[in-house]
């Protein structure tokens, strides 16, 4: 099991530091957000709860190496009709165990079955960001009964990222600003991710992540051909044009294949990252997902770039 590993964190301090981002982010969160602990067979997992307690349930799965709460206030319109449940990924920063889950060993979907048992959530809609949906699509995969339908927003698990890309426009940016930290070397090493200028605490918590986090290095999937047939619930798949890891075409392409039901979204010249008015349409699009009236399967959007 993974607890006999060292933890993410690099050192005590490194992980004050990282839980400090982390706090300011969930201070950006809407009032009434809470927090409770459950216990899965991979230890603790720190779960953010927020909206009415009688709406229906909604799970929200972030992306890797980045705290929580960073991801979750993109969603927080969410909050007024869903009541959302947002675990804390072990291994990330945040409040749940600090240790990476093995995916090559099912842990990443065995943890998010875990979870929904923990809350005693059957069948819900799910939302996915990055490596969070690339955990939905393991899940999908492996217990298809657990998700009533799922929206992913430049998600893993359907490509193999490219290397090339990886070292030249993110690993090698990254090296310098971990051998020269400064604000300089840090804007440039985050810069190919992010689709607006990032804010300050954005870029405070990426030098904590740089600085002080051992990275999962390893996404989830790629999906086999065939790994989602058994899965014929609603989609929504949200590519980004210019993201770095997952370029939107053919992550869209993949998706297609994968999943011949899901409604696919392009937002022009977006990366990683989304801008303020991808947001938006990313908010629009849910809004109709979620409502239970998704568009017409692998519809392109006409949505322009901000």
């Amino acid at each position: 099991m993974f607890w006999n590993l060292k933890p993410t964190h690099r050192s005590e301090a490194g992980r004050a530091a990282l839980l400090e981002v982390y706090d300011r982010w969930l201070a950006l969160l809407p009032a009434g957000v809470g927090r409770i602990e459950v216990q899965t067979r991979f230890g603790p997992t720190n779960v953010l709860v927020a909206g009415p307690e009688d709406a229906p349930p909604l799970m929200i799965h972030q992306g890797g190496n980045f705290p929580n709460p960073a991801t979750l206030h993109w969603f927080a319109p969410l909050m007024a009709r869903f009541r959302v449940f947002a675990p804390d990924l072990p291994g990330a920063p945040g409040y749940s165990a600090p240790y990476h889950l093995n995916g090559r060993k099912g842990e990443l979907h065995g943890w998010a079955r875990g979870v929904l048992d923990a809350l005693d959530l059957a069948r819900v809609p799910h939302l996915g960001v990055s490596f969070g949906g690339g955990i939905m699509l393991e899940l999908a995969s492996v217990a298809p009964e657990r998700i009533d339908r799922m929206a992913l927003i430049a998600p893993a698990g359907l490509l193999k990222p490219a290397m090339w890309p990886l070292i030249a426009q993110l690993a090698v940016p990254m090296l310098r600003y971990r051998l020269h930290p400064t604000r300089v070397n840090l804007t440039a090493a985050v810069a190919p991710l992010h689709s607006d200028q990032p804010s300050e605490l954005m870029l405070d918590t990426h030098a904590a992540v740089f600085r002080h986090l051992r990275l999962a290095h390893r996404m989830p999937g790629p999906m086999a051909d065939g790994a989602l047939v058994g899965f014929n619930r609603p989609a929504l798949v949200v590519g980004a044009e210019r993201d770095p890891l997952f370029p939107g075409e053919a992550l869209l392409a993949r998706a297609q294949q994968l999943l011949p039901q899901a409604e696919t979204r392009m937002l022009p010249g977006s990366r990683h990252f989304p801008s303020a008015h991808d947001l938006e349409e990313i908010a629009r699009w849910l809004d109709d997902f979620l409502s239970g009236s998704p568009q017409p399967p692998n519809t392109a959007s006409p949505a322009t770039s901000g």
